[in-house]
């Protein structure tokens, strides 16, 4: 199953590094790019994102309210979000960890800190999505009543 990392970030320069660098480390994912939250919420519905980079100053719905729709989504509820911030101030930590982020970067995020954040994540995402239930099969009683 194809990976799907989806970058809600408000800076069109930021957006566009982070969509680069992101494409260069994981060739093999699909990366998807919105400027706002109402975009991400969007894309998400449409295909549903392995792991989130989220801007935490978003203009319009802002970041804890996108990642509290986005958590109402079926297909995106346990999606890990990662916060993007250029704060990384203890009150803004706090209610991201209550929030339920999987992850802290600070802004700018260089491709070693995406790398090693994001590949664990998308790791365990990718050997979730190889377990399949089983089924019990269905045995036939060949003996009649």
């Amino acid at each position: 199953m194809e990976s799907v990392i989806l970058v809600v970030e408000g800076e069109r320069d930021a957006r566009q590094f982070a969509g680069e660098a992101l494409t260069a480390l994981f060739p093999s994912a699909r990366i998807l790019l919105a400027d706002s939250g109402e975009t991400a919420l969007e894309l998400a519905q449409r295909t549903p994102p392995t792991v989130v980079l989220l801007d935490l100053c978003l203009r319009g719905i802002g970041s804890f309210e996108f990642a509290r729709r986005l958590r109402r989504l079926v297909l995106a509820a346990d999606v890990p979000i990662v916060a993007l911030t250029g704060e990384m101030l203890p009150d803004t930590l706090l209610r991201a960890e209550a929030a339920g982020f999987a992850a802290f970067l600070s802004k700018p995020a260089d491709m070693p800190r995406l790398e090693t954040v994001l590949r664990p994540i998308l790791d365990r995402q990718a050997a979730r999505s190889e377990i399949t239930p089983s089924r019990p099969e269905e045995s036939a009683d060949e003996s009649d009543p």
